[in-house]
This record gives C-alpha cells, structure tokens and sequence, in this order.
C-alpha cells in the first residue's frame, strides 16, 4: 500500500512513517521542516519532503504511483492544499489513529492503550520502563519526551505495543485494545463533549474495545 504523511517529521506521525515502513508499506510524505526524527526517517530511506505544502508534492508523487491513504493530523486545517488534493482526488483521507490501528492488526500486535484526564504521559511512561526492563522491545508512542528512550516513541520488534490514548473526538475508539488502561475520567475537552456524562460514554465505548 501507498501510504502518504503529512507532517510526517512531527513527533507524532514520524514514528508511525517508521512503523508503516517496518509493516512493509511504501511510505512518503511532507512536513513544513525537519524533525528530530528527520534522522530515522533518512536512515529508513522514507522518501520526504520539505518545505511549503502548497501540493506540488503530493501531486507528483501521485503521478508516479498512485497513493492509496494520506494520513494527516488534527492540526492540519480543512482547506490545506494535500488534503484539498486527496479529496479531490479520492484518495482516503484519514487521521493517524486509523492508520496505527491497520499497523496494529497487521502486525499482530498486542495493544496497552493508555487512556484518562490525566496521567497519560506519566503512565505510559512507566509502563515503557517495565516493558523494557523485561526485554520484550517494545513499539512505544508517548506524548511527551521519555529521557529512557531520548524521544517520545520507539519502534520495537517485539509483540507489544504501548501507547497514549487521546479521548479528544473519540479518536481513541479507532483502537482495539489488548489491554484499556483509563486512569480517570473528568469533564474535559468540552469544545466537543457536550457534558461529563458524553465523556463518561465514550470511556466506556473505549473500555469495552478491549
């Protein structure tokens, strides 16, 4: 499959171009500057670019094979040009999540998602410490910089991937789960939960993914 990144030197989509390429998928893609994970992705010999997103890009590399899913992040706004060009052009058009969890699945991975108002972070972290400390190398998604691994995410070989699990637009429920870690549960994010109660719902939903 051809999978195309936007923003692909972020610390968030740059471990995921990483785990793509590893699940053996052809992936490109483009980023406003160079990342700190700008180093892997050239030892991967991920093909990128860099500089303004105007399209140019993403329609040559169209031109020369066809792409078959452009993943993008929340922040990327509706009328950006690479995503206003994969509409038009019928490309899926997803977020991130979508995508870990088809790598998830098709890498036969076992999921700890980390879930809660707060905490995430912090118990991932942890979790990360464990996990490492019994050899079982594993594929590690955090939000924040982990001083163990020098990043926020590791790319394992092992069978188990841990990562942070956002409520933010449901976008944890595109998971499924070996184990639902949530933490706690407290009105947040109510630019899109109408109420405690519509946050408590989607916890739930999460929780019985597992």
């Amino acid at each position: 499959m051809n999978i195309y990144i936007s923003g692909i030197s972020g610390t968030g989509m740059g471990p995921l171009a990483l785990m793509a390429h590893q699940a053996g998928e052809n992936v490109t893609g483009s980023d406003r500057a160079e990342g700190a994970i700008s180093p892997e992705l050239k030892e991967a010999e991920i093909e990128y670019f860099v500089g303004e997103q105007d399209g140019s890009f993403i329609a040559e590399t169209h031109a020369k094979t066809p792409i078959d899913w452009f993943v993008y992040t929340s922040a990327l706004p509706k009328d950006h040009p690479e995503l206003k060009f994969a509409e038009e052009n019928g490309i899926k058009a997803t977020k991130r999540d979508e995508l870990i969890a088809y790598l998830v699945k098709k890498l036969g991975l076992k999921m700890i998602a980390v879930a809660g108002t707060h905490g995430k972070t912090t118990t991932t972290s942890m979790m990360t410490h464990i996990l490492m400390e019994a050899n079982l190398d594993p594929t590690v998604m955090i939000g924040g910089y982990l001083p163990l691994l020098h990043a926020s995410h590791r790319v394992g070989h092992g069978d188990t991937i841990v990562l942070e699990s956002c409520e933010y637009c449901d976008s944890f429920l595109n998971f499924f789960p070996t184990l639902a870690v949530v933490l706690n549960v407290e009105a947040d994010h109510l630019d899109y939960f109408k109420d405690l109660a519509d946050v408590q719902k989607s916890f739930h939903l999460f929780a019985e993914l597992a």
